[in-house]
């Protein structure tokens, strides 16, 4: 456990050790909640809704063209590989 100090606009430093073990970078977002009166910080990807939005319905469309050249499990790895090269851009 490493002991950080609250800067005078509230601001803390998380420490690099732990910074790095969680693949963070700089401007990466963390979710900031109060649990049992701890501070916990998440890390999260933050995406582009538009962006989102758009790269959903050009892979609705391509599995909606190739429906029948698609099994179940082609879909749902297409899917998953969209959402993995969607979440690594952020």
């Amino acid at each position: 456990m490493e002991l950080v100090k609250a800067g005078r606009s509230r601001q803390v430093t998380i420490p690099k050790q732990i910074f790095d073990s969680l693949g963070l970078k700089e401007g990466d977002y963390v979710q900031v909640e109060v649990e049992g009166g701890r501070i916990v910080l998440t890390p999260v990807a933050v995406i582009n809704k538009e962006k989102a939005k758009s790269e959903f319905f050009q892979l609705v469309q391509k599995v909606r063209t190739n429906a029948q050249a698609f099994t179940e499990e082609e879909i749902e790895e297409e899917i998953r590989t969209a959402l993995e090269e969607s979440r690594r851009e952020k």
